[in-house]
């Protein structure tokens, strides 16, 4: 028996059938979607071309199908809210949440704190997809939905009032996201729900856009990788990815020619270095460490605006054996301090 049938605390909602509720299928106005975009020809929201991200590896062309950093910002006066989500591949993680993997969570984020109103989950038998709803106050509100961190969204349905009135969503602060190019640990493995990964916390703490391109195990700073970084606008780089160089050499050979890529179309912007969180658990993170470091240090001599976060740091001094739920990816916790460091050093360089 299904836990929410003797427990109504875990039910995953129950969907309004009268004809009260309007659907949009999204994207569509007056909805903004932001992180992702729906790619019509494949049926599915995609996080960079199709053909870009199957000329970096096999591994980032079926990573890129995954949702993480997806957005999507309105604003309604309806006391209903529903989704109704279609997917392929479902399959489960054994260390990461069902909710954060296939799920989404809503925020309300008119007032200056955000407030998480609900999240939606499948069910472990929903295989292509689930359904989910809540109660809203009726008062017109901003509301931002976080799509699934380790997901392949082909449909995303979302049903309001028919007598509500539905805008655009707040705005983030102007000017260009801030970019993450990095592992697993970029791409949110294992927070508990999509919005309480690192990028996540520090975009809902400034209301800044972001763009997540971290790539499960196939963040090696491939030329193909580089080039497409190298294209995107953006406010901040942040260029995190010695966890899956597959050796200290790989790291030496790639790390200063994606940089120095990058820096080349964005002579002015921001480069954050950052190295792996979970320092003690691999005997090449000091050597990863002073790579990382020394394409830093070159930077700065030539007057380039570099920054550098020792991610030996980012779980702090105490309790460090609560951050990660398997030695290396973090729970909510080595999130929450991930962000705190992050976000200490971004204000560093002035763009919030």
């Amino acid at each position: 028996m299904e836990r929410w049938k003797i427990d109504n605390t875990f039910a995953p909602g129950n969907i309004a059938t009268d004809e009260d509720v309007r659907h949009f299928a999204l994207p569509c106005a007056p909805f903004d979607l932001y992180g992702i975009f729906y790619d019509g020809e494949e049926g599915k929201f995609l996080r960079m071309p199709k053909k870009t991200a199957a000329a970096v590896s096999e591994g980032v062309a079926l990573l890129n199908t995954h949702t993480s950093g997806g957005r999507v910002r309105f604003s309604t006066d309806s006391d209903y809210f529903e989704l109704a989500v279609s997917y392929k591949n479902f399959e489960q993680l054994p260390h990461m949440s069902l909710l954060a993997k296939c799920g989404f969570s809503l925020v309300d984020e008119t007032d200056e704190t955000p407030r998480f109103v609900r999240s939606f989950r499948p069910e472990t038998t929903s295989k292509q997809g689930f359904c989910g709803s809540c109660s809203l106050p009726g008062t017109m509100r901003q509301y931002t939905l976080y799509f699934p961190l380790y997901s392949e969204v082909t449909g995303l349905t979302v049903g309001l009032n028919a007598k509500a009135d539905v805008k655009g969503g707040k705005k983030y602060a102007e000017g260009a996201p801030v970019l993450y190019y990095g592992s697993s640990i970029t791409q949110g493995a294992c927070a508990s729900r999509p919005d309480n990964c690192y990028p996540a916390y520090i975009s809902g703490w400034t209301n800044t856009d972001y763009i997540n391109l971290g790539f499960s195990g196939n963040a090696k700073g491939e030329k193909a990788i580089a080039d497409h970084l190298a294209s995107l606008d953006c406010r901040l780089f942040v260029y995190d990815y010695d966890h899956n160089a597959p050796d200290a050499g790989h790291l030496r050979r790639t790390h200063r020619p994606l940089y120095e890529t990058f820096r080349a179309s964005h002579p002015h912007t921001p480069v954050l270095f950052m190295t792996r969180p979970d320092f003690e658990f691999d005997a090449t993170s000091a050597a990863r460490r002073e790579i990382v470091r020394e394409t830093y240090e070159n930077a700065k001599q030539r007057g380039e605006n570099v920054y550098f976060l020792d991610g030996e740091t980012l779980f702090g001094k105490d309790d460090r054996m609560h951050c990660t739920v398997d030695c290396c990816h973090p729970n909510d916790l080595g999130f929450y301090r991930m962000a705190k460091a992050v976000y200490a050093k971004m204000k560093e360089t002035g763009i919030f």
